[in-house]
């Protein structure tokens, strides 16, 4: 007897088990087949070691070919669900051996019942039933060679009842091993979907980080590389200027310091930008209306927050991009706004979290949206993009800022 993984008769039930957490007790049966079969053939050769001739040849030759079909069959492969052909090939040659054997020596008729387990064990329910039955009407029938009419139905019930309940039992294991290997996948496609899950995280988080770079690098390339090649070309005018209007080069010395302050608060702003702290640890909850409280406080703006409850079930990158969207809009309302009040606002539906700053400053100047300086709109919509968001900006009163996350 050897059990495997029950066949199937479509590719929808082909639900392979992982063998090799059954190793010990599938090779516990391999050991039980081919032990009775060379128990029987020993003992038979045994009994005839005085008077050995073409029957005990025979079926040595007989046994050798049972064992190259088993070897071949169950322990020689290393893939499942085997294909019908191959059993088919199995059974049938097993099977006619067995009954040449049983023809030369009466003792192998019972060898047949090691086929019930290995029909159980690897055919669909119907080839099993069907298989069985026949191995049953052979081994039943041999003393009366087949002729029901000697047979008292007493006798035939007890051998029926017992083939009926291994059936039973044989369709209830079936169905309950395939019912386990199908959890058994469905947990694996979890465990895939969630790895692949966990990687694209990472590549958010890579692909977020290689944006703010290229935002930062577009940032001082606007505003600080203007500047300086603007002190270049003012410095050089100064020094032509001196030689014949001192005032003027005086003041437009003054008018230079203007321009280098603002190139000097652009790259402030830049590098406080990258020294802010993330979200880490840190419920988004929380840290929004931390922040909201510290902007109010350091900026004399009056700032409401509002933070929807499911907000702890966001991931950690569109917890953290939506952290840094509040930190980036509530800097700008503070510097270029002119707001009396501001209003933050996070909403998590089931489909998508949605973040709002509304303000009720000047709006926005001309060309302020996706340009450089002002608002940082364009470093904004980059920040979201990270983790498949959008940025949407509109004049309301003010300046409304709108960051949506879609969630799976």
């Amino acid at each position: 007897m050897t059990i495997a993984h029950p066949a199937t008769e479509d590719a929808e039930h082909e639900l392979p088990l992982p063998l090799r957490q059954f190793r010990w007790y599938l090779l516990f049966w391999h050991i039980v087949y081919l032990g009775i079969l060379g128990s029987l053939w020993a003992a038979t050769l045994w009994a005839a070691r005085t008077a050995l001739g073409w029957r005990e040849a025979a079926l040595t030759a007989l046994a050798a070919g049972q064992t190259a079909l088993y070897l071949w069959n169950f322990m020689l492969n290393d893939r499942w669900p085997l294909p019908g052909w191959r059993h088919a090939t199995y059974f049938g040659g097993s099977i006619v051996l067995w009954l040449i054997e049983w023809w030369l020596y009466q003792d192998f008729a019972w060898l047949g019942m090691a086929y019930f387990g290995q029909m159980f064990g690897v055919l669909p329910p119907l080839a099993a039933v069907l298989g069985t039955l026949f191995i049953f009407v052979l081994v039943f029938g041999q003393d009366g060679s087949l002729d029901f009419s000697r047979v008292t139905s007493g006798a035939f019930i007890g051998p029926l009842l017992g083939w009926t309940s291994a059936i039973v039992f044989y369709l209830f294991v079936y169905y309950v091993m395939r019912t386990s290997a199908r959890r058994g996948k469905l947990v694996d496609e979890l465990r895939s979907a969630q790895a692949e899950l966990e990687a694209a995280r990472a590549r958010d988080a890579e692909l977020a980080a290689l944006q703010e770079r290229e935002r930062l690098a577009r940032d001082l390339h606007d505003s600080l590389g203007h500047a300086l090649v603007s002190i270049s070309v003012q410095l050089e005018a100064i020094q032509r200027l001196y030689r014949v209007d001192p005032e003027r080069a005086a003041e437009q010395v003054e008018a230079l310091k203007g321009v280098t302050r603002a190139a000097m608060d652009e790259l402030r702003r830049s590098l406080e930008g990258l020294r802010t702290p993330g979200l880490g640890e840190r419920p988004l909850a929380e840290a929004l209306r931390a922040l909201s409280v510290e902007t109010g406080a350091r900026s004399g703006l009056e700032v409401s927050c509002h933070v929807a409850g499911e907000a702890q079930r966001l991931s950690p990158p569109v917890a953290e991009a939506l952290w840094r969207v509040a930190q980036e809009a509530l800097t700008n309302v503070a510097r270029h706004a002119r707001a009396q009040r501001v209003e933050v606002r996070l909403e998590v539906a089931p489909t998508a979290a949605v973040l709002r700053v509304h303000d009720d400053g000047r709006g926005l100047a001309n060309g302020a949206d996706g340009g450089p300086g002002h608002y940082g709109l364009q470093g904004l919509r980059e920040r979201l993009e990270g983790v498949g968001g959008e940025l949407s900006v509109r004049s309301e009163g003010g300046v409304a800022v709108e960051a949506r996350v879609p969630l799976l």
